[in-house]
């Protein structure tokens, strides 16, 4: 009788956890049906996505490549609702291909390394009960870095949790497809620290995923689920004490620096963050 009395408490219990009321991170009037977050008009885009600046923390904040290119700048990730993706054989545009897309700009290498180095986007999530994406390439394989952190940080201080490359026949992609539904992100966990994405109601995370391919990784809709609903609430609620906090200066590899010489560098201060230019 004990042990049946036992398995009906931890049957309520999974019960309990499934039933926990979840919401969608971004307004459902702007989500489809099953709860996606489509790029495909400028309105959507210009609510939900943008760089980091004083005072602007948009949900789907925007991450430059890491390295510089020819010109001795550094790529940054587009927005194009009009944007024609890649359909299931790699044709852009072509039957079953989505439209509207944040653009990741590539990696410095074409087939990824272990320290991704592409575009990516960035959020500051309240909890994480399901985070997924819907992405499309003209690469045979997609590559990506999975970074995450528990807690409002910045990019260069986010852990990793999985990186996705190949390399000739070593390293895993994160998929061998043209246009891919990667689900469940959340759950992807780190071996060795056992960093996640996933988290419970009222425990802040970062997500952050970077392209780790040398071409253009498209993302095409988004859906997030969490425990507490921020919608009318405003992002901006979660930095009041950034005013207060310190200044802190990284280069463009993540390096912390004291700022004081010449060159582009990012200027942290609490959990805002913007680009400048010393002279």
């Amino acid at each position: 009788m004990r042990k049946i009395l036992l398995s009906i408490a931890a049957m309520a219990a999974v019960m309990s956890v499934e039933a926990q009321t979840t919401y969608n991170y971004f307004d459902p009037a702007d989500c489809d049906a099953d709860g996606w977050l489509w790029f495909d008009t400028q309105a959507k885009i210009d609510k939900y996505v943008g760089f980091q600046g004083l005072g602007a923390n948009p949900k789907i904040m925007l991450q430059s490549a890491t390295f510089e290119n020819a010109q001795m700048g550094f790529d940054e990730p587009t927005c194009d609702p009009a944007m024609k993706g890649y359909n299931s054989e790699g044709v852009q545009g072509g039957d079953g291909s989505w439209t509207g897309a944040i653009s990741l700009c590539g990696s410095s290498t074409a087939n990824g390394s272990d320290s991704p180095n592409g575009g990516a986007i960035m959020l500051h999530l309240p909890d994480c009960a399901e985070f997924d994406l819907k992405l499309s390439t003209e690469s045979e394989y997609m590559c990506v870095g999975l970074q995450g952190a528990k807690g409002y940080v910045e990019a260069v201080d986010c852990g990793v949790i999985q990186t996705y490359l190949r390399i000739g026949i070593w390293g895993t992609p994160l998929a061998k497809a043209h246009q891919y539904t990667w689900q469940n992100i959340q759950n992807v966990e780190n071996g060795n620290t056992g960093l996640k994405l996933s988290s419970q109601a009222g425990e802040p995370v970062t997500a952050l995923v970077r392209n780790n391919r040398g071409d253009a990784l498209l993302i095409q809709a988004i859906k997030v689920l969490t425990y507490t609903n921020v919608n009318g609430a405003g992002v901006n609620d979660v930095f009041d004490d950034d005013d207060n906090a310190p200044v802190e200066f990284f280069n463009m590899q993540g390096v912390k620096v004291s700022g004081d010489q010449p060159g582009l560098y990012v200027r942290r201060q609490g959990s805002k963050s913007t680009k400048v230019l010393v002279k």
